[in-house]
């Protein structure tokens, strides 16, 4: 049972279809391919559970590996408990041994163990993992529960996509490539661009746009102090006329993007849907820092021009 936290979308989970126009894109494969992470962990007492507990919420706001499937306490020899705390990226040792002196918390042993990375599909897998290498904590379909904590302003995707979808048709010059840049939180467009590759080669409207974004912020960061900066398209929609190739979408990563919605899909030029191009799924690689939402529009409400196939978007 999906536990429906944000939500009020009508989503098919089976398929992955919210309101039965987008279809999320994703790595199908990946959450069944068993990928470990290192993890710190101490011994204690288990008096000493609640401050360690305290602990770990503290750490999990900020890991960069989200440990939310790892059972964190297991019983171990003399009564005693071995404690996940945090993966290994998060800190070394001597600032975790810092961390803990300063919360008093004793322990009696601390190492690092391999751990897997996430949650597996099923249910069985989970236990299969855990009694591999250590106990997961299963909390259904992942994948369902990602979708159900998401946001859809259906209102607002279809305003976008047909701004998008109108000028990519009467655009005169260049291909009719069309990306428009949202924050999501304010409904603002933030920057709209279309291609321009027969100017400069790497005019391709995805990097346009996001040049349009840079300008904008080197403007408004003039009287900001260095600590004010963030990653320049954090949390920002991305609507584009056609899926992107793996230069846009590498630009996109970089960038911090939480979302995009593309109407066309490009089959043998496309970096983000498995089954275009060379397969790679960029915005959900497991070997890339950085992750983003990606929806195909399959309703028949916005229509874009062909462009040759071979045409990296």
């Amino acid at each position: 049972m999906v536990k429906k936290l944000h939500t009020t979308a009508k989503i098919d989970y089976s398929r992955c279809i919210v309101e039965d126009r987008l279809l999320q894109i994703r790595d199908q494969n990946a959450s069944s391919e068993l990928v470990l992470t290192t993890a710190w962990a101490i011994t204690i007492e288990p008096k000493t559970s609640p401050k360690v507990l305290g602990l770990i919420r503290e750490l999990s706001a900020t890991d960069p590996i989200p440990l939310q499937h790892v059972k964190r306490l297991q019983k171990s020899g003399k009564g005693d408990l071995t404690v996940i705390l945090c993966s290994a990226k998060l800190m070394n040792e001597e600032e975790l041994i810092d961390k803990l002196n300063g919360g008093g918390i004793a322990y009696s042993t601390m190492s690092t163990l391999d751990v897997p990375a996430h949650c597996p599909p099923t249910k069985a897998m989970a236990l299969e993992w855990g009694r591999l290498h250590w106990p997961l904590v299963w909390k259904g379909n992942t994948n369902d529960q990602i979708l159900a904590e998401m946001t859809f302003d259906m209102a607002q995707i279809e305003l976008h996509l047909s701004m998008i979808s109108k000028t990519s048709t009467t655009t005169t010059t260049g291909l009719p490539i069309v990306t428009a840049i949202v924050d999501p939180e304010l409904k603002e467009v933030i920057a709209v661009s279309s291609d321009s590759r027969h100017e400069h080669p790497l005019d391709h409207s995805i990097m346009k746009c996001i040049n349009l974004v840079s300008s904008a912020e080197q403007k408004s960061r003039k009287d900001k102090d260095v600590a004010d900066y963030h990653y320049l398209c954090s949390n920002y929609h991305v609507y584009t006329t056609h899926e992107p190739c793996t230069m846009c979408s590498m630009a996109l990563i970089h960038s911090r993007i939480s979302r995009l919605i593309y109407l066309k899909r490009s089959p043998l030029t496309g970096a983000l849907n498995p089954k275009s191009g060379e397969g790679y799924i960029v915005h959900d690689h497991r070997l890339l820092n950085s992750k983003f939402e990606v929806f195909e529009w399959i309703g028949e409400d916005f229509c874009v021009p062909d462009i040759d196939p071979s045409t990296n978007a």
